[in-house]
């Protein structure tokens, strides 16, 4: 169901399902890596926090952490430390735009080095033949700091995007905009994924999928069927 091994994850807003899609995938794909550079909402307590659900789901632990059965993930010297910082090292406990919850921590994302962060993930995952997925926060248009969003993020690191979407009312516009902005930007959007299990769903007569697809002429699945698929490359 995919065709490459490295994918930047974004959705068409917040709170759309791109964590449960990663999670997923990875579970699918035995060591993989997965990679959430910024996060807002963070909390070092609660394991339902993006960073650490992605943590879980790659079992990306150092090795003396995987030999010591006393240490646990959760512990808060172990989230506060270099492993979540594999993963995600802008965490803000703000549940905000990130540019706003830098502005609250009294600090500025600087674009170039989450780039670069992401550039390093992407080299090392070629290298060891492994998939990587890497997540935006919120849209595509979501501010990373004052000149730059997600949207420049997936046009520099020139790898394929998987469109996180949903059936709401409302879905088949915002999904539109998205790709129309994805592909000015010149990003292969590879599939649009519909996560069907959103509190606001829409009756499955009135599902988004088909039009989505006529207007965008791109490929659209609903998340269930993609997981269910164990979403193996072609």
């Amino acid at each position: 169901m995919l065709k490459e091994k490295i994918y930047f994850i974004v959705g068409i807003g917040t709170d759309i399902g791109k964590t449960f899609l990663v999670e997923n995938l990875c579970r699918n794909f035995p060591g993989a890596m997965a990679i959430k550079p910024i996060a807002s909402g963070f909390k070092d307590d609660d394991e339902n926090s993006d960073s650490i659900r992605l943590l879980n789901s790659t079992k990306q632990i150092p090795k003396q952490v995987q030999d010591d059965d006393e240490v646990k993930i959760y512990h808060p010297e172990l989230v506060l430390g270099s492993i979540l910082n594999s993963i995600g090292p802008w965490r803000f406990t703000e549940a905000v735009s990130p540019h706003f919850a830098a502005k609250i921590s009294g600090t500025e994302i600087n674009f170039f080095d989450v780039k670069n962060f992401c550039q390093e993930k992407i080299a090392l995952a070629k290298t060891n033949n492994q998939f990587l997925f890497i997540e935006a926060a919120g849209g595509v248009m979501t501010p990373i700091n004052d000149e730059k969003t997600f949207l420049d993020l997936a046009a520099d690191l020139k790898i394929p995007t998987l469109l996180v979407s949903a059936n709401y009312l409302g879905s088949i516009s915002h999904t539109l905009c998205a790709v129309t902005a994805l592909k000015s930007r010149n990003v292969a959007i590879e599939k649009i994924i519909i996560n069907e299990d959103l509190p606001t769903q829409l009756p499955p007569s009135l599902s988004p999928n088909q039009t989505i697809e006529n207007f965008s002429k791109i490929e659209v699945i609903s998340l269930k069927n993609l997981l269910a698929n164990k979403a193996s490359p072609k």
